[in-house]
């Protein structure tokens, strides 16, 4: 594995004085004594934990550091560096959230104008209606918006449409309670585009990205993977990593999950908040904007977990303390060969941001990073050691061999699966709302493609009746309809939240 690489500058903030801020460079984490130790000791345990490649930053007291390892990508061997970008999934929501409150700054929205004042003709799932949900309910997830077709098409197939979207909408679930959904923060990126008449993406890059001086975090996935340091979401296939076949594009970039970053970023994000709105010179948002994203706006009934605990939601945020002691404003995100976090310390003007090119264990490794990181900067020790824990249960689990390991991401269903030959059920099929379906043929058998989305059909006692658990959830099936004269022209989708579903050439 390749031992950790140098390091980048970027631009960044002094918190002791947040009227003429100045550039920062990252450095080194051995260049700080509180810091010194952590690579190595994360070095040590990173192969146990499946890591193919990382990038972890640092601020304390308005300085920035790095630190990286491993690989960016499997097949070439590129190292990680600071300026890899990496795609961040769900930390995505606080950008987003960010992007909202400077519209509220600059008085072309209010947090509590209504879903219907912006988006009129928007119908909600039976109970809630778009005068009872202000944008301040969207981004505390005060109000629990769910449909999980707009999910898939969204964040996985791409096949989205204005159409496919207020179709699916009103056919999901609300409750009048504090619930965390991606749909929330999909609204909020659509009332963005209402305001402005630009979309969100745009929006963030103009008034946002460019002002603080983020020129690598990108919402476009075709920039991320063209781009000579990117990192690709990396999966065991059972001999080796290989790059996940299901990756973002840029149709499946949304509002609620669709940014990259790098670490060098990822550092001037995190001084941007512990600088209450103020990055590379340039005010983003008013300083009690930017205060009032880490308080907290929707609580939960219970604080969850029990070192980085949540308490409920800010704007944006998830807000809680470390380890009880402490305030701490967070947000995880995770998707195929991905695992990313950052959590920042106000009252110790410290924060991390962890970026992993993994999944399985190597998520378990970044909540080590993480966990270790917050321990030292806020010298509050919590009640259990994650380093020590977290390895014992990687030990045992790759003993026994039940390690989450291998994913090889491109699943193929083999020809004892079909009653007729492949070319039977290779093709095209499309449903008016849910897009096209695609189906393969390779030397093994068949691949299934929902849009950009890779299925994983399970084959059954009966031939050509499949299982999708990945699609939507256990009870969804997939059955090739063969007609009398042998021909397949349907394929037809079922479960148990919605009515039968049907594709045809």
């Amino acid at each position: 594995m390749p031992r950790p690489t140098a390091l980048a500058t970027i631009a960044g903030v002094a918190l002791l004085a947040p009227v003429a801020l100045a550039q920062t460079t990252i450095k080194p984490m051995e260049l700080d004594e509180q810091l010194a130790d952590l690579p190595e000791r994360w070095e040590g345990i990173a192969e146990l934990f499946d890591v193919p490649g990382a990038a972890i930053a640092i601020v304390k007291d308005g300085e920035a550091y790095a630190w990286t390892y491993g690989t960016a990508n499997p097949e070439t061997g590129a190292p990680v560096t600071p300026d890899t970008m990496f795609y961040i999934a769900s930390i995505t929501k606080t950008y987003t959230a960010t992007a909202i409150l400077k519209l509220c700054d600059e008085g072309r929205l209010s947090l509590d104008d209504t879903l219907a004042q912006h988006l009129p003709d928007l119908e909600l799932p039976d109970g809630l209606s778009p005068e009872d949900v202000t944008i301040e309910d969207l981004i505390s997830h005060r109000m629990g918006i769910n449909a999980g077709m707009t999910v898939v098409l969204d964040a996985y197939t791409g096949e989205i449409t204005p159409e496919r979207y207020a179709h699916w909408l009103p056919r999901g679930t609300a409750e009048r309670a504090t619930r965390y959904t991606n749909v929330n923060y999909t609204l909020a990126g659509r009332v963005i585009e209402a305001v402005t008449g630009m979309s969100w993406r745009d929006y963030l890059v103009q008034e946002v990205f460019e002002p603080a001086g983020m020129t690598r975090t990108t919402p476009f996935a075709s920039r991320l993977y063209s781009d000579p340091d990117a990192a690709f979401p990396t999966v065991w296939d059972g001999e080796g990593w290989a790059i996940a076949a299901q990756r973002k594009t840029d149709r499946t970039m949304h509002a609620a999950g669709g940014l990259g970053t790098t670490a060098a970023d990822g550092a001037a994000w995190m001084l941007l908040h512990l600088n209450d709105g103020v990055a590379d010179g340039e005010r983003i948002l008013n300083a009690e904007t930017a205060r009032a994203m880490r308080t907290l706006h929707a609580p939960f009934d219970e604080p969850e977990g029990s070192i980085r605990i949540e308490h409920g939601f800010g704007h944006g945020w998830n807000v809680g303390t470390f380890a009880d002691q402490t305030p701490l404003m967070m947000h995880g995100g995770g998707y195929v060969g991905t695992g990313t976090w950052v959590g920042i310390l106000p009252e110790h003007n410290a924060g991390v941001y962890v970026l992993v090119n993994g999944e399985g264990l190597a998520r378990g490794w970044g909540s080590i990073v993480a966990i270790d990181a917050l321990q030292r900067l806020s010298g509050v020790s919590p009640p259990w050691s994650p380093y020590d824990r977290f390895q014992q249960q990687a030990r045992e689990l790759k003993a026994s061999g039940e390690a989450p390991r291998v994913n090889p991401g491109l699943t193929v269903l083999s020809a004892d699966a079909c009653s007729r030959p492949a070319g039977f059920y290779t093709g095209w099929f499309r449903n008016e709302h849910l897009g096209t379906l695609r189906v393969e043929a390779h030397a093994e058998g068949l691949t299934l493609w929902l849009g950009d989305a890779t299925l994983a059909p399970e084959p059954t006692d009966t031939p050509d009746l499949l299982r999708v658990p990945d699609l939507l959830d256990d009870s969804t099936t997939l059955r090739f309809v063969v007609e009398p004269d042998g021909t397949i022209n349907r394929v037809v989708v079922t479960n148990d939240e919605y009515p039968e579903i049907v594709f045809a050439r």
